[in-house]
């Protein structure tokens, strides 16, 4: 019981400094309370020191602004560590609910992604990767139909529209690869592993500057979209990218939208599902490529 409180006052900690400019500490006890959590100074400062200790976020107090604040320069990456908070507090909120009632799931309407595999495997990938060992399994080739063995240095867990990848390098090689996990089988964690992250910085760097999965390119551009005001909502509550500058309405109602990303296949579909709600502004073969894509689809309804 003791640790289900501290880990929910500790997540509460993180998402109000998150939420709230520079609160002060008598600001956060004061959250606490009225989240039935009484506690006193030290034991926020304790707090404070276990969650940049245990997971890497630098809480840092700015005696310009009185408060504390999350310094990002300092941290792991925010955005993925709030991400992972939010499927915390969902797993968190289902489970109570499950146990109060049994009819929860009735009131409740997912994806259909019943039909997904490899769930069941992240715990033995995030074991790998977190104990710095190998990972090995049977993958199968969708394209070719083929099952192969393989032995890889896992080093990334990555998520995309509901379904989950790990991506490592393979034995023998020096390039990372991507394995969906709905494609594994015979999964188990091998022998210490050699190859540190570290030497592969730049190639996982990539995933920082696209959408999805695969690029063929590796130099990030500005992409600068117009969008109409009320797709723009949407972007918004949900950006499409970390790199997302929406800049103020003109007057014909529509937002010029910046990214700096590598705009590969994923981006170039959100494009395309925007409709007319958007276009592409620059660069310029960006534009001449959606605009091509447009066209041959145009023709085939023809």
């Amino acid at each position: 019981m003791a640790t289900h409180v501290i880990s929910r006052r500790i997540q509460l900690i993180i998402q109000f400094i998150n939420d709230k400019p520079y609160p002060s500490k008598s600001e956060l006890i004061n959250y606490l309370a009225e989240k039935d959590l009484v506690f006193d100074a030290r034991t926020v400062e304790r707090d404070l020191e276990r969650i940049r200790s245990d997971f890497g976020l630098e809480i840092t107090y700015s005696k310009l602004n009185s408060g504390y604040f999350i310094d990002e320069s300092k941290s792991v990456k925010v955005e993925s560590f709030f991400k992972f908070l939010e499927l915390v507090s969902l797993a968190d909120i289902f489970s109570k609910s499950l146990k109060n009632s049994n009819k929860m799931l009735e009131y409740v309407s997912f994806d259909d992604s019943k039909l997904f595999k490899g769930v069941e495997n992240l715990r033995t990938i995030l074991l790998a990767i977190s104990q710095q060992r190998k990972l090995l399994f049977n993958h199968l080739n969708f394209e070719i139909n083929t099952v192969k063995p393989y032995e890889i240095t896992p080093f990334l867990l990555k998520e995309f529209e509901n379904r989950w990848y790990v991506i490592g390098v393979p034995d023998g090689k020096n390039d990372i690869r991507t394995f969906g996990i709905d494609r594994l089988s015979e999964i188990s964690v091998g022998k210490n592993a050699t190859l540190k992250k570290t030497s592969f910085n730049g190639q996982l760097k990539i995933y920082d500057n696209i959408i999805g999965l695969y690029t063929n390119d590796k130099t990030p551009v500005k992409v600068r979209l117009y969008i109409n005001e009320f797709h723009v909502k949407y972007m918004k509550s949900l950006p499409l990218h970390h790199s997302q500058i929406i800049h103020p309405k003109d007057d014909k109602g529509f937002h010029f939208v910046d990214f700096y990303l590598i705009p590969n296949y994923e981006f170039k579909t959100l494009i395309l599902k925007m409709g007319d709600y958007a276009e592409v502004i620059e660069p310029l073969n960006l534009r001449s490529e959606i605009i091509s894509m447009l066209k041959a689809t145009l023709e085939r309804y023809q």
